[in-house]
């Protein structure tokens, strides 16, 4: 068995804080839950805990018709649909702003574009020291997950800080 060097559990101030929480959403019922959580523990916090909540606009793929226009230079075309897409976000990003306000939650919102869902999460945790990210274990893409390997896994293969995965 294992002898511990130094006391488990003590209150001394080398006790891990948590004063930034990075949340991606993608408005699934699993990432939402994982707000819960997340708000939970920045509530536990007393009040020193930054919610960040994340939502990635990925790239237009080169497949179906968007990604078609994308390619042949319709430039015009492929904008008002990131445009749309992140309009429609926004709609439900405003809803999850206004209750961290009523709960007196300090929150951000961003939403970052990018090639890969998973880069965009490791980079923006390295970059803005994130001392936590919580993320829902399956997204609204359970096809692409199959093809691609799941965001949440790779998340926590990649991450510079603790990953908790909500179910």
């Amino acid at each position: 068995m294992t002898e511990f060097t130094k006391p488990l559990f003590s209150s001394s101030s080398s006790s891990p804080s948590i004063r930034k929480i990075l949340v991606p959403v993608d408005g699934s019922n699993t990432s939402l839950k994982g707000l819960e959580y997340a708000a939970h523990l920045a509530e536990l916090e007393a009040g020193d805990t930054e919610l960040i909540v994340m939502h990635v606009l990925e790239d237009v793929k080169q497949g179906g018709a968007i990604g078609l226009q994308a390619k042949y230079g319709n430039v015009r075309l492929v904008e008002g649909f990131k445009r749309a897409r992140k309009k429609a976000a926004m709609g439900w990003l405003e809803q999850i702003e206004e209750a961290a306000k009523k709960k007196r939650i300090r929150l951000k919102i961003e939403v970052l574009d990018g090639d890969s869902k998973v880069k965009v999460i490791i980079d923006y945790a390295k970059k803005n020291s994130v001392d936590l990210i919580v993320i829902g274990s399956r997204g609204l893409t359970a096809f692409k997950r199959l093809l691609l390997g799941s965001v949440a896994n790779a998340v926590v293969s990649n991450a510079p800080c603790p990953v908790m995965v909500v179910r």
